[in-house]
């Protein structure tokens, strides 16, 4: 009686331990949570965008590499205000590099020696993302 006492005793001991952790565990993942619900809302607003994003960077692709730099902004200009004519959703700080390329990819064709400029890095990402061969000027 007195064991079986004993041992009911270090069970509740035992399972109000693990209350306790798992309390702490779902309290520390709250904030987690959190971060989720934003990352969510973020994620959320680029698939509502992604329409106009790719029209501009597929027309982008396709049409602006044999251009010089003010020539390429201005396109891209006409194509933003047909795209907000149209009422169709796209951001509003949209550029063709950060839309088509990696961060790490563009970091490694600088350390490779490629200009940090945004035209060079353009170029680089229609190199890289033409299905076929490339048209476009190199300074």
């Amino acid at each position: 009686s007195v064991g079986e006492k004993n041992r009911l005793r270090a069970e509740a001991d035992q399972m109000q331990m693990l209350l306790e952790r798992a309390n702490k565990l779902v309290t520390g993942l709250a904030g987690e949570n959190e971060r989720w619900q934003t990352s969510i809302g973020h994620f959320q607003g680029e698939l509502t965008r992604c329409l106009g994003d790719s029209l501009v960077g597929s027309a982008f692709l396709s049409y602006a590499g044999p251009f010089d730099t003010h020539y390429r902004s201005n396109l891209v200009s006409g194509w933003l205000a047909a795209i907000k004519e149209e009422q169709l959703p796209f951001t509003d700080s949209l550029t063709f590099a950060a839309f088509c390329a990696k961060p790490t990819d563009v970091r490694q064709w600088n350390i490779q020696g490629l200009p940090a400029d945004n035209f060079s890095t353009e170029n680089g990402v229609i190199t890289v993302r033409c299905s076929r061969w490339p048209l476009m000027i190199d300074p």
